[in-house]
């Protein structure tokens, strides 16, 4: 994915004033170890989305986070759509909806992603340096359609605290998802035991099946 940069600045107090003002400032190198989601899903069907990264800095960094978003479906929620039908009491509807215990860095017990008063973003804690933080949302897949999932990592919750790339952008990235009605199909295998199809392979049977 993405490799380690030089540290560009290090601690200091906030910039931002007021709630973080205690935070570290500058720009902290973030290398992105994984970030996987997969691209073929079935309703009622849960997923793992992860998001591993590691601090490549010399500096701790004060609080790994992860925003998603569904670009163009205009819903301040992480995992959802908004329905533009007129007199909705709730417009904000969910493609897919986070598992109870969800977020939380893989092997631990208990949710490990705090909420934050931005609903997309996730607070992991701090991220010492060579630490890698291994972020899982497990979801649920609710409505069919085709999705773009985006993704971004910060170092911090206020805007002087930033994570870079090797190239000194931001961490970030989007994961193309196709949500389907039919359930996972199978086949028997060379040693008669029933297996699910790829999702390769599923979607070429679907594709075929739809042809004219």
């Amino acid at each position: 994915m993405t490799a380690c940069g030089a540290l560009l600045a290090a601690c200091g107090g906030g910039g931002d004033g007021g709630q973080f003002a205690n935070e570290a400032t500058g720009e902290f190198p973030v290398e992105v170890i994984e970030s996987s989601f997969e691209p073929v899903q079935t309703v009622a069907e849960a997923y793992d989305l992860t998001l591993a990264v590691r601090n490549s800095g010399d500096e701790t960094i004060p609080a790994i986070n992860a925003t998603l978003n569904l670009p163009g479906l205009g819903s301040p929620l992480a995992f959802a759509y908004r329905d533009r039908q007129e007199g909705l009491a709730q417009a904000q509807r969910p493609v897919w909806v986070l598992e109870e215990g969800y977020p939380k860095l893989a092997g631990t017990v208990g949710p490990g992603g705090a909420a934050t008063a931005n609903r997309r973003t996730f607070n992991f804690g701090e991220l010492d340096p060579g630490d890698t933080a291994n972020m899982v949302w497990r979801v649920t897949a609710l409505k069919p359609g085709r999705y773009r999932l985006a993704w971004k990592v910060s170092a911090g919750l206020g805007t002087e605290t930033r994570a870079v790339d090797a190239a000194g952008g931001q961490p970030a990235g989007t994961l193309p998802v196709r949500i389907g009605n039919r359930a996972r199909l199978t086949r028997v295998d060379e040693r008669g035991k029933v297996v699910p199809l790829s999702p390769s392979e599923q979607m070429a049977v679907e594709q075929e099946e739809g042809s004219p």
